[in-house]
This record gives structure tokens, C-alpha cells and sequence, in this order.
């Protein structure tokens, strides 16, 4: 679980992020449960880091004192992937199925935070657990949602190797069952 809400609405900070300290590299398949237990701005910011690493070649965690101010722009300056699963609260974003609150979903290729592909679609609530799988096939990149897939990207130069990485934005949340499986020739 992560604490990550402020008390207050217009309280700057109250940022996360989390590291697998193990490099995972090739074609895998990530998979994993997350709930988001309250955000006072109703953020619902759930992200992940995919292939992280440092571009000077050095280790994520002795480069860490670097990030300690857990300021996202920081992130945007490291090698790697960042997807990000949110309650759209903007009123140009297209509403759920349902017609709630629509959630926005975005890829992203740092370092340089270039957009790979977006979309608003599906929805990101509080209290309602979702299963997130994110599959990477070279320069192929895919994110799924509870089954149904949001996001299909490219990238041509594909990074190949790097930690994975968990944060969110002024939002309390958790995450549990993290599997990450090598992806097969066949797909498996």
C-alpha cells in the first residue's frame, strides 16, 4: 500500500514511487492487481515504469539521491516507459461505458516524456480493483485493462532492458500480484 493523498486539496508533494530492484530485459508480459483507495483531487494516478534505467549506464539506486524530491520531471530525464491508467477529470475527455467518469490512459518514452499513443476510455474509480496487464514484444507495447486492451503503441528504437517501477500522484492506492513472464515466440 501506498500513502502517497494529502489531508488537503491544495497540498503540493504527496508523491510515490516504487522499485523492483531485479533488471528484467527481452519480450515479457507484466501483470498485476491495483485499487485506488482514496484521492482528495481524484486523481486515481496509477502509473507504471517499464525498461527504467539510468542513460550514463549507472544503477537506478545509486542515482537515487538524484530523485529524491520524487519530481516527475526527473523520471522524464531516465531511459524507459512510463504508462499511466487516471481519472479523466478534464471535460473534453470522452465519458465511460457506463457513463461515469472516464479514465485517461497514456504511453510514454522517456527519456524526452515523448507521447507514443493516448486515449480516453474505460474508467479509473476508486475502490474497485482492476487487473492491469502491459506487454512488450520489441517495439510493440500494449496495455490492458480488466481484459479489454487500451493502448497499442510502437516504438523503433525499443529499449531492451531496465528495472520496473511503481508510482503515483496524491493518490492512496495499492498494488499486489506483480508477475512479470518472458513472452514466447507463439506469444506466450
Amino acid at each position: 500500500r501506498v500513502q502517497a493523498n494529502p489531508s488537503g486539496e491544495h497540498q503540493p508533494g504527496n508523491v510515490c514511487t516504487v522499485w523492483h530492484k531485479q533488471v528484467f530485459s527481452g519480450d515479457v508480459r507484466v501483470e498485476f492487481e491495483t485499487c485506488v483507495l482514496d484521492s482528495t483531487i481524484d486523481a486515481n494516478n496509477i502509473n507504471f515504469f517499464l525498461f527504467y534505467a539510468d542513460p550514463a549506464g549507472g544503477s537506478l539506486f545509486d542515482s537515487r539521491e538524484g530523485r529524491a524530491d520524487g519530481a516527475y520531471a526527473r523520471y522524464h530525464e531516465l531511459n524507459g516507459y512510463i504508462f499511466t491508467f487516471l481519472n479523466d477529470r478534464q471535460e473534453e475527455g470522452a465519458p465511460a461505458e457506463d457513463g461515469g467518469p472516464g479514465a485517461r490512459v497514456r504511453m510514454r518514452r522517456c527519456p524526452g516524456f515523448s507521447l507514443l499513443t493516448e486515449t480516453y476510455a474505460y474508467h479509473c474509480r476508486k475502490n474497485r480493483v482492476y487487473h492491469v496487464e502491459i506487454c512488450k514484444r520489441g517495439g510493440d507495447l500494449r496495455f490492458s485493462v480488466d481484459g479489454k486492451l487500451l493502448l497499442e503503441g510502437y516504438d523503433e528504437q525499443p529499449w531492451k532492458e531496465g528495472m520496473l517501477g511503481l508510482r503515483t500522484f496524491q493518490t492512496d492506492l495499492w498494488w499486489d500480484n506483480i508477475r512479470v513472464t518472458r513472452i514466447g515466440e507463439g506469444g506466450n
